[in-house]
């Protein structure tokens, strides 16, 4: 049976597409990786010459208040707390804020830090769930924790910033470990220019050992044995050092992520708080700043740093990863939409030119090229034009493309912090050309899903199930 003329015309449209489409996406990869090696190279060799031991001591240093909320993470949660109240910071508050928990999340907290009610004067600056009680501990004055009644994350959040006494806010999340330094590395480079950098990034890894990990040079970071969690770990790698540390570089560092965010307290008091509007609340405000800074002709910084301060838990299995990856997808065109009317415009600098439209791109418009990627290649197999020795070929020419960005990553962390041990290197290295076939396709099909329930103005947060964490004895 032959084909009519309009089928091969639309098959030589859609592959025409598609190759473009590739193309644009491999020269801003390439791009962004060179910007990113010298970023990276530049804030290592500030950080070879720092003294961390002067911003550990000194009276002068900025204060910070931790923010961390917590819902229903009984089984993390005293891991988690344990290793802020370890942080190597001259001075620091640590305020948990119990989201309403239904579990044993408080009870967990009042048994390993001996909790007893308080009564503490705060202003209400931003609007919050209301407070049922607050408690100090006995054992760790720096310690606060907030009980309200449930409003979500950014609802949480806001009722921290609420309570919080210090200049400058490091948000992060109940389920993940900090390395002891993890704040004051952070700070250090914040410390140099508090006028202009109004929020920091840092990388995390991911976790799934019961045991709190311990992320010294000493101890090394390790992979999980678990390839889902390793394939997450390796993601984020990429993530921050080939792309995050360029858009900083750029002026166009668009999401501080929940896990570890420093920002500045009067410039979240000033842009109302964080937004429970949104499935998350992490890109969203990351955006309004840059949209109000730049509207307004304001100087400021938004920086992503290259050194892994934590290591947060995430999904042991498919589903939840899918469920996960949704989430991430929705708010993300949540985001992205509510603030187009940045895109591609000057006044917006980098930000508009070149943050919103990869977003647009390479994140909102990639689950329709890739329906297009596989509808093509359905269509070349029914006109039967489709030479299966040419297509493993360019399969097996996609894989190693893919596993360049895995390695450069790689290769400039491990250069500045050697915090890998040399058989997890080898697993993460051979993980890269398998990227595309095992876990791209996860990916796909959450970016499909995610976009679907943006659609359906779905906004549900679809929390997985947590591991236990003991708490690690002292080394």
């Amino acid at each position: 049976m032959i084909a009519p003329a309009w089928a091969y015309s639309a098959l030589h449209l859609a592959i025409v597409s598609t190759i473009v489409y590739l193309a644009t996406l491999s020269a801003y990869v390439a791009a962004m990786l060179v910007i990113s090696s010298r970023e990276t190279v530049w804030r290592r060799r500030q950080r070879d010459v720092e003294d961390f031991d002067a911003v550990r001591e000194s009276r002068y240093t900025i204060p910070v208040s931790i923010i961390a909320p917590a819902f229903n993470e009984e089984v993390t949660v005293v891991a988690a707390v344990q290793s802020l109240l370890g942080l190597t910071y001259p001075e620091v508050e640590v305020i948990v804020v119990d989201d309403g928990s239904t579990d044993g999340t408080l009870a967990a907290l009042s048994a390993a830090f001996a909790l007893e009610p308080r009564q503490v004067f705060f202003r209400i600056q931003l609007p919050a769930m209301p407070v049922r009680a607050i408690y100090r501990s006995r054992t760790r004055p720096n310690l606060t924790v907030v009980v309200k009644d449930n409003g979500g994350k950014a609802d949480a959040l806001n009722c921290g910033v609420n309570i919080a006494r210090y200049r400058y806010l490091c948000c992060v999340d109940g389920d993940t470990v900090f390395a002891r330094d993890a704040l004051l590395k952070a700070m250090s480079l914040v410390v140099k220019d508090p006028a202009r950098i109004v929020a920091a990034a840092s990388l995390f890894g991911i976790s799934l050992e019961p045991e709190q990990p311990r992320l010294t040079p000493n101890a090394g970071i390790r992979t999980n044995k678990h390839l889902l969690a390793d394939f997450q770990h390796l993601d984020l790698l990429r993530s921050f050092v080939d792309y995050r540390m360029a858009w900083s570089r750029l002026g166009c560092m668009l999401c501080v992520s929940g896990a570890f965010g420093l920002w500045r307290r009067d410039v979240i008091l000033e842009v109302g708080g964080f937004s429970s509007d949104f499935t998350c609340e992490d890109i969203e405000m990351t955006f309004r700043i840059h949209e109000k800074f730049l509207r307004e002709g304001r100087p400021y910084r938004i920086l992503s740093l290259p050194n892994m301060v934590a290591q947060t838990e995430g999904p042991r299995t498919i589903r939840s990863l899918v469920s996960q990856r949704a989430r991430w997808q929705r708010v993300t065109l949540e985001t992205i939409w509510h603030y187009r009317g940045m895109l591609g415009r000057r006044r917006y600098g980098a930000v508009g030119m070149i943050g919103v439209p990869y977003y647009v791109l390479f994140e909102c418009l990639a689950p329709v090229f890739h329906v297009l990627a596989f509808g093509t290649l359905a269509l070349a197999a029914a006109l039967g034009v489709l030479s299966v020795p040419a297509y493993l070929t360019y399969l097996g020419m996609m894989m190693v493309g893919m596993a360049l960005p895995t390695t450069i990553a790689l290769a400039l962390h491990d250069g500045g912090f050697r915090d890998y041990r040399i058989r997890d290197l080898a697993r993460l290295l051979a993980m890269g050309p398998l990227d595309l076939v095992l876990y791209r396709p996860i990916l796909i099909y959450a970016s499909l899903r995610g976009t679907w329930e943006f659609l359906m103005r779905d906004k549900s947060w679809n929390k997985f199930e947590r591991n236990v964490r003991r708490v690690a004895a002292a080394p």
